[in-house]
């Protein structure tokens, strides 16, 4: 038996077989995307209103890890924080007649200046308030929703602060047991929303952030899972809702 002739027709055989299949594979796909581009949009039956969301540019996120600093922690004390203002896991300030004013540039200037790590926070326009004002903590610039354990609030009356109060996660890194996967966009979360009766018709997407929001704390160690942030009023009712943002099976986590 001819081994080289042999061996030369297995290596065609081959050949042959990975270009049916890639062609196989090629086919279905366009088939898949012709169905798509067929299929009607479910949100264009609707009055929906999402012209306030911003152009959004596709991304891979994670789950991640990370652990509750305790700034009482000798491994974790730093020069920069006043110890007397320090009791476990939260730093707290009391301000009197010397307070700084209750505005976002303002503050953002204050936590620059003067606040621990304070390049990490965000100004959270959605869930301050009048009185409270709130900073989110950022991992890859991308905010960590409304939790106490990762955000700076200034409570005040009026245009003055009172006190403030952080709070701080660290060692934040993505999970070696998950992957990572591509956000979904604005518009197929709403579609999500929809299409699970979260939202009525005639919603007004207010606006859309991508992030993280905690699903764990135990013992001081945090899991966090993208999510995306949809500020929303539904039927004269102003509510903010968290909505998993690499899948279909997370909960879907409301507040007005």
């Amino acid at each position: 038996m001819d081994w080289k002739l042999t061996k030369s027709l297995y290596i065609i055989v081959f050949l042959l077989m990975n270009v049916a299949l890639i062609y196989m594979y090629l086919n279905e796909r366009q088939e898949s995307v012709e169905e798509i581009q067929e299929s009607p949009d479910v949100l264009s039956t609707t009055d929906i209103d999402m012209s306030n969301i911003e152009k959004y540019e596709p991304v891979e996120m994670n789950v991640l890890t990370g652990a509750v600093q305790n700034f009482s922690d000798e491994d974790n004390q730093n020069s920069e924080v006043d110890e007397d203002t320090v009791s476990g896991t939260k730093i707290t300030e009391e301000f009197e007649e010397d307070g700084p004013s209750m505005t976002e540039q303002t503050l953002q200037t204050y936590i620059d200046e003067n606040v621990y790590r304070g390049h990490d926070y965000q100004y959270d326009n959605v869930m301050s308030t009048s009185d409270q004002v709130i900073f989110n903590q950022l991992y890859e610039n991308f905010p960590i929703f409304n939790h106490e354990t990762a955000r700076i609030i200034f409570h005040g009356e009026g245009s003055q602060v009172n006190s403030m109060e952080q709070t701080r996660l660290m060692n934040l890194e993505e999970n070696e047991y998950t992957l990572s996967l591509t956000a979904k966009s604005p518009k197929e979360i709403v579609e999500e929303l929809y299409e699970r009766e979260s939202i009525s018709s005639t919603a007004v997407i207010n606006a859309a952030r991508l992030g993280y929001y905690i699903i764990l704390t135990e013992e001081n160690n945090a899991i966090l899972r993208p999510k995306w942030e949809m500020h929303v009023t539904d039927q004269d009712i102003s509510k903010t809702i968290y909505v998993d943002a690499t899948t279909d099976s997370g909960e879907i986590i409301e507040s007005e």
